[in-house]
């Protein structure tokens, strides 16, 4: 939320002990399912009557499919459920990626081999204090010359948001939590990643970069975050890469590390009726 803030213009709120969260997107303005314990229903409510007096219709997004049979259980038949195929998680077996065994993921292997071919005697480390300032070096320079490249080949670019998601989770990794890894050949950064839990089994990869000019530095730093994930939290099974944004590019380099899993989100639409009558509920 924290990191993401400033591309979707987040707000949040306490309602009743629940965090809410408002935010515009590219489905337009939207909340997310309230997070918290004891009765939903009313900070729901809350949410919808919030939505009225903006005028706009009220959406929930990145709803998991048990959050979408409880508002269908409290609210039957006022919503319109859609899942969103841009908005789905890329669950991966850690074993798998930190090994990357099996024919399918021969081709990783080979482009790890080139890069041990180049760059003999590469290397990974735990992501320090000290390591911010040339990761964010490293990522500005990544991201001018990935912004020259999309402008060559046309289209929108999401490219300014996800570099201001990264610089805010960077310079405030400790207080967030996070937790990383640099890669080097020498002095030199060949790419690093961040993450953090997601549940005590599933950890969450936010950010990853590596050099594109060097075969190998994108699956050397993902099998090595793999490793060092299972090295420090045995208890995790799964490494979540998150979502694709919907963006060609990204889907391919998702898929072609076949996920084990694909975690549906989903988002609802409220089917309007006159709100006026609805009758109040307290809290």
């Amino acid at each position: 939320l924290y990191a993401w803030s400033p591309a979707y213009d987040q707000r949040i709120a306490r309602v009743d002990g629940f965090l809410v969260t408002h935010l515009c997107g590219s489905l337009g303005c939207s909340y997310i399912y309230p997070a918290g314990q004891g009765d939903v229903a009313p900070v729901i409510r809350a949410m919808e009557r919030d939505a009225a007096e903006r005028d706009k219709p009220f959406r929930m997004v990145c709803l998991t499919p048990r959050q979408v049979e409880e508002m269908e259980a409290l609210f039957p038949g006022e919503f319109h459920f859609e899942a969103d195929r841009d908005g789905f998680d890329y669950l991966y077996e850690i074993d798998r990626l930190a090994d990357l065994t099996g024919k399918k993921l021969h081709a990783k292997r080979n482009h790890i081999h080139r890069l041990d071919e180049a760059y003999p005697g590469w290397d990974w480390t735990p992501m320090t204090q000290a390591d911010i300032a040339p990761c964010l070096a490293m990522d500005a320079a990544w991201h001018q010359e990935a912004l020259t490249r999309e402008a060559a080949e046309g289209g929108l670019s999401t490219l300014d948001d996800e570099h201001r998601a990264l610089v805010l989770a960077l310079e405030n990794r400790e207080a967030l939590g996070l937790d990383g890894i640099v890669l080097r050949w020498q002095e030199e950064i060949l790419g690093f990643t961040l993450g953090a839990l997601l549940t005590e089994n599933v950890f969450d990869v936010h950010f990853e970069r590596a050099r594109g000019d060097i075969q190998g530095a994108y699956p050397a730093v993902n099998r090595s975050f793999a490793r060092y994930i299972r090295e420090k939290y045995p208890q995790v099974r799964y490494l979540d890469r998150e979502d694709d944004m919907g963006l060609p590019g990204l889907r391919k380099a998702k898929e072609s590390y076949y996920p084990d899993y694909l975690e549906v989100n989903f988002s609802a639409v409220e089917i309007r009726c006159d709100l006026t009558s609805r009758p109040k509920t307290e809290g």
